[in-house]
């Protein structure tokens, strides 16, 4: 198995470590399949990405995101809210977009590498989330549970075979999913692939530091916009004192950046500083420092680990939200709005 199979770096986690083995005993003994595990990449556009497992298979090429939590699972095709076993809430968006993005960049990156002939068409790169807890009740329906795979169940007397996702990589069997045929895989395009992977370089995932923070979990990132470009958000973890967090925002290099782009690229940063700089409001994040990194500017917020995004905390209250309290929300945003505006600051 070791010339199909290749882990580039050995989980952490052992509840990732059981779902990769439960797909690598399941899949056939011939050269039709190639699979590479946790890896991490670099993208054109600057941004670091971690891969929880790679496989091409001859019905297609997949990027597989691994979400281990057990309980109930419901949502939508935005958000995801998973009740735990301790009947805690925890909400977070649909892992699928971050997925697709995810899967866009490593083709667009692979696509360069000289071992991809012209001649040969580049398989398309599709995201599958396998949510792997055996403990796992799955309640998403309809276009939420588009490709969204649990495991496969074997077939008794008593209860039919579940579809999972072997059925999803092996027969295409999973909500969303096309059944174009052009989707397929053939020998010399697997080849092209498993070339074109050692060509990019993909790289064990390490820990990356930024000042004195480890990047521990990626928080949320933003496309490039007018005066600003591209940046992802870290939640770093203090090197010396694990108590100690902060939001790091990291704003993203390309590759291949000229001497006059690193420029522009500092001066938003820079420019970003002077702004926040005016900001001393309990309800605006506050900068506690900024940095050249290698891996591009990086300002350093406040952090609390138990703080959650405003549409998630709506999406699990929102049946026990108080017409005062939801007023009271409004009322917050907007004079932290007019506060922002009085300083000069606009969005």
């Amino acid at each position: 198995m070791s010339n199909r199979w290749t882990t580039v770096t050995e989980s952490h986690f052992p509840w990732e470590r059981e779902a990769l083995d439960f797909v690598r005993e399941r899949l056939p003994k011939n050269d039709r399949w190639r699979a590479w595990s946790n890896f991490e990449f670099m993208a054109d556009d600057g941004s670091i990405n971690e891969v929880d497992l790679l496989i091409v298979t001859p019905v297609g090429f997949f990027l597989v995101e691994i979400k281990s939590q057990p309980g109930h699972l419901r949502g939508d095709a935005a958000t995801w809210t998973w009740l735990t076993p301790e009947g805690k809430h925890k909400t977070v968006d649909n892992p699928l977009f971050l997925a697709n993005t995810k899967a866009k960049r490593l083709k667009s990156l692979l696509i360069r590498q000289r071992a991809v002939k012209a001649k040969h068409q580049f398989p398309y790169v599709e995201p599958l989330i396998f949510v792997s807890a055996e403990q796992l009740h799955n309640e998403l329906t309809g276009i939420a549970e588009n490709f969204i795979c649990a495991r496969d169940k074997e077939a008794n007397e008593y209860r039919s075979a579940r579809p999972g996702i072997m059925a999803a990589m092996f027969e295409r069997r999973c909500p969303g999913m096309s059944q174009d045929t052009r989707r397929s895989v053939d020998r010399p395009a697997i080849k092209m692939v498993a070339q074109a992977l050692d060509l990019a370089d993909i790289a064990k995932q390490r820990k990356r530091k930024v000042g004195d923070f480890e990047l521990r979990q990626l928080l949320g990132q933003g496309p490039e916009a007018e005066g600003r470009p591209a940046f992802q958000d870290w939640m770093g973890q203090h090197t010396k004192m694990d108590e100690i967090r902060r939001r790091i925002r990291i704003y993203q290099v390309k590759s291949g950046a000229t001497e006059e782009e690193r420029e522009a690229l500092e001066r938003a940063a820079h420019r970003e500083v002077r702004i926040l700089e005016k900001l001393q409001h309990p309800g605006i994040l506050r900068r506690e420092g900024f940095t050249d990194d290698v891996l591009g500017p990086a300002l350093i917020f406040e952090h609390d680990p138990l703080s959650m995004r405003l549409d998630h905390y709506l999406t699990q209250r929102q049946d026990s939200l108080s017409i005062d309290q939801r007023i009271d929300l409004v009322r917050q945003i907007a004079e932290i709005l007019r506060y922002a505006h009085d300083k000069r600051v606009v969005h």
